[in-house]
């Protein structure tokens, strides 16, 4: 699968004090990609800057940054919503049957065993539970309509570069989907 250098690991939620620190959602709960001493670059496009100092709030996917360059509140605010994206090469491999969320972005959904798209994944949310890609379909009406995929190993079979494969049990797409698979 083809994939961009660096992986977005976490979203500035806060500023937190006067000194600059910032206040850092992490996309995987279980992640250790903020630690210290790591660059990491602010937004897809945007500037690097060095982890100076890293801690976690405990039982919370919070971690409390210092990052080089940002030195007083107003700058932290200015990061609210950014997210922090490190280079690949510098996580860990991923096992054979690991992707990063990230990566199904662009990709068709196509149900295992069915011809017709299921349409494409546009997104990532979560319902606090779970992890759910958004994916758009075309409506017999022309319209762009949405589902919810849950990123759960039982419902996704397989990803490659072109497509995400499910197996899907009735009742979990919209209904305009669920009459394109009956006979």
């Amino acid at each position: 699968m083809t994939s961009k250098p660096t992986l977005a690991v976490a979203s500035v939620v806060a500023a937190h004090g006067i000194r600059g620190a910032v206040k850092v959602h992490l996309h995987d709960p279980e992640s250790e990609s903020l630690a210290l001493g790591r660059t990491v670059q602010l937004g897809a496009d945007g500037r690097y800057a060095k982890i100076i100092e890293s801690s976690r709030v405990p039982g919370k996917n919070i971690v409390r940054l210092q990052l080089s360059g940002v030195g007083d509140r107003d700058q932290a605010e200015a990061l609210r919503g950014v997210e922090l994206h490190v280079e690949r090469a510098s996580l860990p491999p991923l096992a054979e049957d690991e992707f990063y969320l990230e990566d199904a972005i662009g990709l068709a959904v196509e149900r295992a065993g069915a011809s017709p798209s299921l349409g494409v994944v546009v997104g990532l949310t979560s319902n606090g539970v779970q992890d759910l890609f958004e994916v758009e379909w075309s409506g017999a009406d022309g319209h762009i309509h949405e589902w919810l995929l849950p990123v759960l190993p039982q419902f996704i079979e397989d990803i490659d570069e072109r497509r995400l494969l499910v197996r899907l049990p009735i009742g979990l797409l919209p209904a305009a989907l669920e009459l394109d698979e009956a006979p």
